[in-house]
């Protein structure tokens, strides 16, 4: 159900009791300049933004939060704008960046749409419209450039990472690997020395045994 209501109704003295009355399906109403704006029922949103109507809810409920104001009938039913639309559709868009939640996606576009006044003429939505879609683009451009820029930066201390662990591993073999040749090293000289004073061992009691046979043979030649 499209709904159509006064754009430039300053000048009508019978804009207050129009400002919030829903229009029949197909009807046209025209202020003094003979503008017009669109006014779109929840459902019509969900359908063009591809959500759900709760969604569409739920996005108004937090706007609102935040001191936004939409159109609504006299029984509080709320209707949405071109406007409304294409702040929206930017909502959806900025949550579904990684660690964005809708909170913050909302409280990022509020300063770009939020005006003092929720009625303003055709010539208006479309330069806004203009304005707000260069500052998006370029807000998301930015965003995107610093979320590229973190990017890397992590990859870059992961690789900084996985190489001092790396290093880190090699250091520890190469020092199982020296200890382990220090040992033999140490096991060798050991086994050196010992064969050594053993040999000194065997040397000294040869030659002590050779002494005494020396001695003995002495005192029986010169002792008979």
């Amino acid at each position: 159900m499209i709904i159509m209501r006064f754009c430039n109704a300053i000048y009508n003295p019978l804009y207050n009791s129009c400002c919030n009355s829903v229009i029949k399906e197909g009807e046209v109403m025209e202020g003094l300049q003979g503008n017009l704006e669109a006014l779109y029922s929840p459902g019509e949103v969900a359908s063009q933004l591809n959500i759900q109507r709760q969604t569409v809810t739920k996005y108004a409920r937090i706007f609102e939060s935040e001191g936004f104001v939409f159109h609504k009938d006299e029984k509080g039913n709320r209707a949405y704008t071109d406007t409304n639309i294409s702040m929206f559709r930017r909502v959806t868009d900025i949550k579904n960046r990684p660690g964005i939640t809708l909170e913050t996606a909302i409280k990022g576009v509020i300063p770009m749409y939020k005006k003092d006044s929720i009625t303003p003429d055709v010539t208006e939505i479309a330069t806004e419209n203009e304005y707000y879609n260069d500052v998006t683009n370029e807000k998301l451009d930015m965003l995107m450039q610093a979320l590229a820029e973190q990017q890397k930066l992590i990859l870059e201390q992961n690789k900084k990472i996985d190489s001092l662990q790396e290093q880190l591993n090699e250091h520890r073999l190469d020092v199982k690997d020296r200890d382990i040749k220090l040992l033999e090293h140490i096991r060798e000289h050991q086994k050196e020395r010992k064969e050594e004073m053993l040999l000194i061992a065997q040397n000294e009691v040869a030659a002590a045994k050779q002494e005494e046979q020396k001695k003995g043979f002495f005192a029986r030649l010169f002792g008979k």
